[in-house]
């Protein structure tokens, strides 16, 4: 689990803090210009049945020493949180041909429940793409439950790394207390919110729940 989770790690942490990336597309226009092309899901691993695409795009970034490239892709629905639980656990339980869960452990149930606490759920699997190793993390939230659990302690994270220790303390005292992590952990690659900070963003103002695909591989 510690291995799969630190690729996991990796691939969330880029999502949120990309060094730099790249719109493949996107169903948003400037005013007066034509319609930009409705957005689709270019990774082979399929959405809940019904959702909209909001956003895919590639990424690549480096997290320490690792350097990563992939595609993100974000979704809405209008199913119930639920039901995509449901749907992911389904998935979970019978993957896509070519896609394998990745290995579990002690900490996979305490990592769900954090998760679920916040209003997100996820699912990690692994794939070959030209025999190259790439990790898939398949993430289900309610915005609206993310936001209000854990919107006040994101907004510091940015600043986070520039404060002595002595002012971190308390900031992390304070995430603890709210969200169950403290933003230490928050920064780390073994907790799955770097998908979930893009998706919150892109649908704040939907009332739809997100569905959120990551593929990448260490380049």
């Amino acid at each position: 689990m510690k291995q799969a989770l630190s690729a996991f790690a990796l691939i969330l942490l880029v999502t949120a803090c990309s060094q730099s990336g790249q719109s493949s597309s996107s169903s948003s226009s400037a005013p007066g210009a034509s319609p930009a092309p409705a957005a689709t899901n270019p990774i082979d691993f399929p959405l809940y049945a019904g959702s909209d695409v909001l956003s895919a795009r590639d990424f690549s970034g480096k997290s320490g020493s690792e350097s990563v490239a992939g595609q993100e892709v974000i979704a809405q629905s209008s199913a119930s949180l639920d039901e995509l639980e449901s749907w992911l656990k389904q998935v979970g339980a019978n993957p896509p041909p070519g896609y394998t869960v990745a290995a579990s452990g002690a900490g996979a149930d305490s990592a769900h429940a954090h998760a679920q606490a916040l209003g997100l759920q996820f699912q990690v699997f692994t794939h070959d793409v030209s025999g190259k190793r790439h990790v898939l993390a398949v993430v289900v939230m309610d915005p609206s439950t993310f936001e209000k659990k854990a919107g006040p302690v994101l907004s510091l994270i940015d600043k986070y790394s520039m404060l002595p220790q002595s002012m971190r303390d308390p900031i992390d005292a304070q995430s603890k207390a709210r969200t169950g992590y403290t933003v230490s952990q928050l920064l780390d690659p073994s907790q799955p919110l770097g998908a979930a900070l893009a998706a919150a963003k892109a649908l704040r103002s939907s009332g739809e729940r997100g569905v959120v695909l990551v593929d990448a591989a260490q380049r």
